[in-house]
């Protein structure tokens, strides 16, 4: 009976301790460690160890369009708006009529000062034929000198007084012709800041246009490398709103640096085409001397949102790493020389 508690006894310790084997994984095939396991998916990886490598410097600045020539016209007289004969965008060549303004009493005015133009014409010629007159009968001394001086001293008044009504009709003219308001150039309008019927005053914006053709990159090129550009260089230049890129030819260069910015502005020509406006975004590159660089390859980089990731082969693990890159895929931040970087990570198992 006593043997029977005792082998039942060693029995239920049997049972106890198997189980307790099973719960512990004694009995299933062992799992390899994650190192193991990391070594272990690194087999068939594409790797590639980056190396600096020489590179000619480029750097990148930006800058505006602009058109050198331009105007915006402003009313010389207070008077009202006649005839608005333009909109924003048209085109117009030079002398053409763009604005009217009233005119009424200006037109007046000259025609008043244009009679008394015909009045002191008439006077001077009268003045003439007695100064004539009276010159005869001096030398032959039928008359004294003092009627000579007489008649002298009246042509000489009537002179004057047509010079003066000669510059008074002048003036009239010059001041009708600004109501009249016409292109400057050939050009595009830019901007009509007043319509039909509103009142102008001396000193208001008119109307506003540019010349298409003298559009050209302005730009602020830093300091220190402003020895690697001179007038009539060639640039590489893009417009990237509207895709379009080309090379032009340095115009002008400002002979004075910003004191702010420590650069100096630059001015390019562009290719002449009608997809392009004032203030559109450009930017230009500025070769400098050869440096080191790191490149990365397209085929390791990957992104999450607009941050740049590569996975990397460190200690023979893989490790992800987040980094900085400039134009060219050049590495800022984040890589090394010597690095081992996965190609084509999102595509490896």
């Amino acid at each position: 009976m006593k043997s029977s508690k005792i082998l039942l006894g060693l029995g239920l310790f049997s049972i106890l301790g198997a189980l307790f084997l099973l719960m512990a994984g004694a009995f299933t095939e062992k799992l390899p460690t994650q190192n193991e396991a990391e070594k272990q998916n690194l087999q068939g990886l594409e790797t590639l160890v980056l190396q600096r490598e020489t590179k000619l410097g480029l750097r990148e600045f930006t800058g505006t369009v602009i058109a050198d020539q331009k105007a915006s016209l402003s009313a010389q007289l207070t008077a009202k708006v006649a005839e608005s004969l333009v909109d924003p965008g048209d085109t117009v060549t030079f002398g053409d009529v763009l604005m009217r303004l009233e005119s009424d009493d200006l037109d007046a005015r000259v025609m008043q000062t244009e009679q008394g133009l015909s009045s002191a014409q008439a006077q001077l010629n009268a003045a003439r034929k007695e100064y004539q007159r009276v010159s005869e009968l001096v030398d032959k001394k039928l008359l004294p000198q003092s009627e000579y001086d007489r008649v002298e001293s009246q042509l000489k008044t009537a002179s004057a007084n047509f010079k003066q009504t000669q510059a008074a009709v002048k003036e009239a003219e010059t001041t009708f012709g600004f109501s009249i308001i016409t292109a400057p150039f050939d050009g595009v309008i830019t901007s009509r800041a007043i319509n039909q019927g509103d009142t102008a005053s001396p000193g208001m914006l008119l109307v506003s246009l540019y010349n298409p053709k003298t559009l050209q990159l302005e730009v602020n090129i830093s300091e220190s490398l402003i020895n690697h550009v001179k007038i009539g260089s060639q640039l590489n230049y893009q417009l990237p709103t509207f895709n379009l890129s080309g090379v032009g030819e340095v115009l002008e260069i400002v002979p004075a640096a910003d004191t702010t910015s420590r650069s100096f502005l630059v001015k390019l020509a562009v290719e002449e085409t009608d997809q392009i406006y004032p203030g559109v975004y450009g930017k230009i590159t500025v070769t400098s001397d050869n440096r080191s660089v790191l490149i990365l390859p397209q085929e390791a980089l990957y992104q999450v949102g607009q941050l740049d990731y590569v996975k990397v082969v460190e200690n023979g693990r893989i490790q992800t790493r987040l980094v900085q890159l400039a134009y060219g895929n050049e590495v800022r931040k984040g890589l090394k020389a010597g690095d081992t970087v996965i190609l084509n990570p999102l595509q490896q198992k």
